[in-house]
């Protein structure tokens, strides 16, 4: 049975066109290319891609619809049909069928990713009791979440926790709507989402991220030397996680617009979190520290290549660590986190917000599919510092106004108390008179 890859041919500049594989959204929609023409590449037998165009809508329909009993010359008209819980005998597929051609496709995938979706994936075809793919209820769904709980680890032998029964499920639903699951089935026969499993990740609002306090920054860049000081400040000014620094290059940075970007480069290997590309505005003393260490930069290329192989290299947290061993030898007390370079993310993120950044900016700019994600960081500040005792010091306080000015408004209100009595007394005084005039008689 066939299998198929959507690819693009793009234009490298300097006269090559090579085709590259078209990478997918975590919802599995295929991210456009700029001036791209895509193609469909049959996995086994002829090579030859089929040509497709540059409509990318039209190239992702002919992709999910293509039948594997043939080879397609040219794009045909896809029908959408009904949902219908029968299918022709002869279009049916299996449960291991869709799995197999799933999986196929996410090889697409980084390695770690596409091993999660393979572990979910297999599971479910062993434990699902339905042969074909339109069969799938809701009920084996609710079977699936019931043996993933009862699953042990291959390292430790205990049990999946809640986190890791949510992963699973998620990857597994992923892939079900991916080959279209809710063709075969009605949205009463489905899971719902009180049926699936805690997502204990986001239901843990007390989750908080190490960072550094400010004397301890202060520290590494007195002990700092050029390289060292570029990265912690590239670090802190930029919020990057460690891969996206990692591959972070010279013409990443916009000294016009004082920004640095996150973006594709699938000659490193590399895509951003989410496939969400973005520029990151950066402080005038930042791009002040790169143009002095760019003078003695080692290539022209990476900002900060690996000092062993000069490319892409988890080096980062290597160079941190040996930074804050010196920092430490010098005297200075400076605590050494799990995740060295992260934990200046963290810092980032706070410093910025009590500067007066809205939350949405710093999503934003960290990349962040989820808010909730950015709060959790902005909860990780150091509740110990003394501004932040000095602000709850300063919330408690309610200051009387001075005894004189007091007594000065008591007294005020006083003379109008005495002002609006005396006008009141005058007032049924002239109506009594006004009375007497008017009814002569009443007075004897």
């Amino acid at each position: 049975m066939a299998h198929f890859t959507l690819i693009a041919r793009i234009n490298a500049g300097d006269g090559r066109f090579p085709f590259v594989n078209v990478q997918f959204t975590k919802t599995h929609r295929p991210i456009p290319i700029a001036g791209a023409t895509y193609y469909l590449r049959r996995s086994g037998g002829a090579r030859t891609p089929i040509r497709i165009g540059k409509d990318l809508a039209a190239a992702q329909a002919a992709f999910l619809h293509m039948d594997d009993r043939e080879i397609l010359n040219e794009v045909r008209e896809v029908t959408l049909r009904a949902p219908s819980n029968k299918s022709v005998g002869s279009q049916r597929k299996t449960v291991v069928d869709a799995a197999r051609e799933y999986l196929e496709r996410s090889k697409q995938k980084s390695r770690k990713t596409y091993i999660g979706y393979r572990t979910a994936v297999d599971l479910f075809t062993h434990s699902c009791k339905k042969s074909y793919f339109d069969e799938i209820r809701r009920d084996d769904m609710l079977d699936y979440v019931d043996l993933l709980r009862n699953c042990k680890s291959a390292k430790t032998g205990s049990r999946f926790g809640e986190s890791t029964v949510f992963n699973y499920f998620l990857k597994t639903m992923v892939f079900l709507n991916d080959r279209g699951i809710a063709r075969h089935v009605t949205k009463e026969d489905w899971v719902q989402k009180k049926d699936w499993p805690v997502n204990v990740d986001k239901r843990n609002k007390n989750k908080k991220y190490s960072t550094y306090p400010e004397e301890e920054i202060a520290a590494l860049l007195h002990v700092a030397d050029n390289t060292e000081e570029a990265l912690v400040r590239f670090l802190l000014g930029t919020g990057f996680r460690i891969g996206e620094a990692a591959v972070a290059e010279w013409s990443d940075v916009d000294w016009g617009e004082k920004t640095v970007s996150v973006r594709f480069k699938p000659e490193l290997g590399f895509k951003p979190k989410d496939y969400e590309e973005r520029a990151i505005a950066v402080s005038d003393t930042l791009l002040a520290c790169l143009k002095k260490y760019r003078a003695i930069a080692r290539g022209d290329a990476l900002i900060f290549p690996s000092p062993i192989t000069g490319t892409v290299d988890k080096h980062l947290d290597r160079i941190i660590y040996s930074l804050i061993k010196k920092a430490n030898r010098a005297g200075y007390v400076v605590r050494k986190p799990r995740k060295p370079c992260h934990a200046f993310r963290v810092l980032y993120a706070t410093r910025r917000h009590q500067k007066g950044v809205d939350i949405e900016t710093l999503r934003q700019e960290l990349g962040h599919s989820d808010i909730s994600t950015t709060q959790i960081y902005l909860r990780s500040a150091d509740r110990k510092s003394d501004g932040h005792r000095e602000r709850i010091n300063q919330a408690d306080r309610f200051s009387l106004p001075p005894a004189s000015g007091l007594a000065a408004q008591t007294r005020g209100k006083l003379v109008l108390f005495s002002d609006f009595a005396l006008r009141e007394e005058q007032f049924h005084s002239r109506r009594s008179e006004a009375k007497l005039v008017t009814n002569p008689d009443e007075v004897q």
